[in-house]
């Protein structure tokens, strides 16, 4: 939902403050205080206006890459609850998809396990 909203590709046109903080209401409620949410809220508003004006930010397509590019003009050190949200987002995407892999390997060993036991195995 996050890497929707802050799509680099249409030059943010689905860039939605009361998404992203929705989606850390739900996802993020612990990362997050109440005080904290309201600082987001107030960097969102700003961001909004601000950044999508950055030549150096237009031209990326990836949600990595935005990261990466807030660090490398500085803008980290001015949105930094932003920063946090995009850091977090890609770390629970990295999680996920390990624990998928896992998942998705463990299914092929307990198959394969599966079709070599012998009926004497269960006796």
């Amino acid at each position: 939902m996050l890497n929707a909203t802050l799509d680099l590709k249409n030059t943010y046109t689905l860039f939605s403050v009361e998404d992203i903080c929705k989606f850390v209401d739900n996802i993020y409620p612990e990362d997050f205080s109440y005080q904290k949410k309201i600082q987001l809220r107030f960097q969102l508003h700003h961001y909004e206006i601000n950044v999508p004006s950055y030549p150096e930010l237009k031209i990326l397509s990836l949600i990595a890459d935005l990261c990466q590019r807030l660090v490398e003009t500085g803008k980290s050190i001015i949105y930094p609850l932003i920063y946090r949200l995009i850091r977090l987002v890609l770390t629970f995407l990295v999680s996920m998809a390990t624990t998928k892999q896992a998942f998705s390997a463990m299914k092929i060993i307990k198959t394969r396990l599966r079709n070599r036991m012998k009926d004497d195995f269960f006796c």
